[in-house]
């Protein structure tokens, strides 16, 4: 439910309206302060055309308020507030200091292991949810909150309860199972694990703008519905294949052949043991630390009758890693795969 007003500047019940901070799929976020409290709160408003809709709502937020978890952004309560003759809806949730991983991926590159380090938390957020019989059915990249450094899911507005039939289309559809497109879906944890896998797909692979990034795509609606489009989407040349696997399990066609648990997921993705974790410095420089190893740093050099690849350890040449090519293309490819096989052990 998108709201198009911007109600920031405005005093709603207790709350002054400081900045919208966006549209979910169940209403639109502000940055308030409770003015009872002196502290600064995230709400959700949700504007009511229908009294009778506001028991509903209640209930919405009754199921997140149930997951009280380190790693799931905090309800803290529910209520209805009438301002200027309408009701709105207005859930106080905990304030998260910083950006959304979809919103990172806009302007940064998120490392592998850091990726890795982030789906983990959340793996134990939904492992959580689950076990309160609570399927999310809305995790992507948008939903994932850094919270001061650590990981938070938030939007549990299309929230059910485990083996509730859901009604089709109302999801994010990207991500969504293939079984879900179907009349009289139930909500099952292969659906969440399906749309974790497709969330760490795009974190693994850097991408900046999904939505521009499918229509590159052939065919994607088709594939999006019968569940392969995980088989037509390309792999970053630097992202290591074990790291690859556990992405292409979680977004299988059919759920028998996807993780059973959040639990299996996280434990696959901590049996990796990472090594080096490569971050971005420039075009063609990348630099990789780990600890208890020295510092590398990758990078391609122009010359007149070839073109290099440099690996330094500690600011010191590697003869045994640097390597000359004749053009960049081979260069590029050696870089990548020297990355690839040095992230992890």
């Amino acid at each position: 439910m998108d709201i198009h007003i911007d109600y920031s500047g405005n005093e709603i019940g207790k709350y002054f309206l400081i900045e919208k901070l966006g549209n979910g799929g169940f209403g639109a976020v502000y940055k308030a302060y409770d003015r009872i409290l002196r502290a600064e709160k995230a709400i959700k408003i949700l504007e009511v055309t229908d009294p009778n809709e506001a028991y509903k709502l209640f209930n919405e937020a009754a199921i997140p308020y149930r997951c009280k978890h380190n790693h799931i952004v905090k309800i803290n309560s529910g209520e209805i507030i009438k301002f200027n003759d309408e009701l709105l809806f207005v859930v106080d949730m905990e304030l998260a200091n910083g950006e959304s991983v979809d919103s990172l991926l806009k302007h940064t590159y998120i490392s592998i292991v850091d990726s890795l380090d982030i789906m983990r938390d959340i793996l134990f957020a939904v492992e959580y949810s689950h076990l309160q019989g609570i399927i999310h059915r809305d995790i992507k990249p948008a939903n994932i909150l850094i919270d001061n450094g650590v990981p938070k899911l938030s939007d549990f507005g299309l929230s059910t309860a485990l083996g509730n039939v859901i009604v089709p289309w109302r999801w994010y559809r990207t991500h969504a199972a293939p079984e879900t497109f179907v009349d009289d879906s139930v909500a099952t944890v292969e659906t969440d694990i399906f749309a974790l896998g497709m969330t760490l797909y795009r974190m693994i692979n850097g991408i900046s703008d999904w939505n521009l990034f499918l229509q590159g795509i052939s065919d994607a609606e088709a594939a999006i519905r019968n569940g392969k489009l995980i088989d037509k989407l390309p792999i970053a040349p630097f992202v290591p294949n074990r790291v690859q696997k556990i992405v292409k399990k979680a977004c299988k066609q059919s759920p028998k052949d996807r993780f059973h648990s959040a639990m299996d997921m996280r434990n696959a993705i901590e049996k990796l043991c990472p090594l080096y974790n490569w971050n971005i410095i420039e075009e063609n420089y990348w630099r990789g630390e780990a600890i208890g190893c020295p510092v590398k740093d990758i990078y391609i050099e122009l010359k007149r009758n070839s073109v290099n690849v440099v690996v330094t350890n500690n600011g010191r040449k590697s003869a045994q890693d640097s390597e000359k090519f004749n053009n960049l293309f081979e260069a590029t490819q050696y870089m990548m795969e020297y990355i690839k096989n040095t992230t992890l052990r």
